[in-house]
């Protein structure tokens, strides 16, 4: 099944009363959910339009889709939110060969009241994790290059899932032990290995993957305990490209507010932050 994200065209935050937009993607952002997702939406609406850099250049190469939402009556950021939100409920539904995820940039998924509730969820942090080659590159140099690499892209993916289904099954084993994290670590290193074979600077980014905790209500409750006692604060560092250490892993369990209409998923949101500094 392929990867597929919703993401919002500018990056907001969260105010005493309602949203802010800080500012639109970046073309370095872009890249990122070219590299790392198969298929990504990113929605535009009538009542405010956030262009993004290349954005010709990227809906011609097929690396992205701009679909617009009609809406009246919404502030600018409420609009934004509003029209991620429908484009997800629709493609989640659909469910047609794509697993459809919200991505966001920030520390926490943000959601309208309507298509917002609290879930347990686990969380996996990829802290300066991933490379994002950086400086002049053709979007059609990103796309051969993943899909040259497409067999590293794809086991971060899996070994990311494979992280929460141990978390699931042996809460009581240290995180370093787990022989999911041995491969999660492993694909990281492969990935910086045979991005700097093909870019000579990259930007490490942060990746955060929100999983339903549970489905059984009954034992909802058990295994939030058992879940949060065994890996809340739980980090492993990750040895990097010349056996530097500069990432880490980092494997929690919260109560945090998800998207509604993808409560059955496995995955519940993407949460992303880019590096600021740290070129390779």
């Amino acid at each position: 099944m392929k990867r597929g994200i919703i993401a919002a065209p500018g990056i907001i935050n969260r105010l005493p009363r309602g949203f802010q937009m800080e500012r639109s993607l970046n073309i370095d952002e872009l890249r990122y959910y070219v590299l790392y997702w198969d298929e990504v939406v990113i929605p535009a609406n009538n009542a405010v339009y956030i262009g993004i850099p290349q954005e010709e250049a990227f809906i011609l190469a097929g690396a992205i889709k701009r679909p617009s939402v009609q809406l009246s009556g919404l502030i600018d950021t409420d609009a934004m939110l509003s029209c991620q939100s429908k484009v997800a409920e629709a493609l989640v539904k659909e469910n047609k060969g794509v697993d459809w995820v919200i991505q966001q940039f920030g520390e926490e998924c943000l959601l309208l009241d309507n298509y917002s509730e609290e879930r347990n969820t686990l969380r996996i942090d990829l802290a300066a994790c991933l490379p994002v080659p950086t400086g002049e590159v053709n979007i059609y140099d990103i796309l051969d290059f993943k899909e040259r690499r497409k067999n590293e892209f794809i086991a971060l993916h899996e070994y990311l899932d494979e992280v929460y289904e141990q978390a699931l099954l042996s809460p009581d084993q240290s995180l370093a032990s787990k022989k999911a994290v041995y491969k999660l670590t492993k694909s990281i290193e492969d990935l910086d290995r045979v991005t700097l074979e093909r870019f000579k600077l990259f930007k490490k980014h942060n990746l955060s993957a929100v999983f339903n905790l549970y489905r059984d209500k009954i034992v909802e409750g058990i295994v939030m305990d058992v879940v949060a006692t065994a890996f809340t604060g739980s980090t492993v560092p990750v040895v990097t490209i010349g056996g530097i250490i500069s990432a880490t892993i980092k494997v929690s369990a919260n109560s945090t507010q998800t998207f509604k209409p993808a409560d059955e998923n496995l995955k519940l949101a993407y949460l992303s932050i880019a590096q600021k500094d740290g070129l390779y």
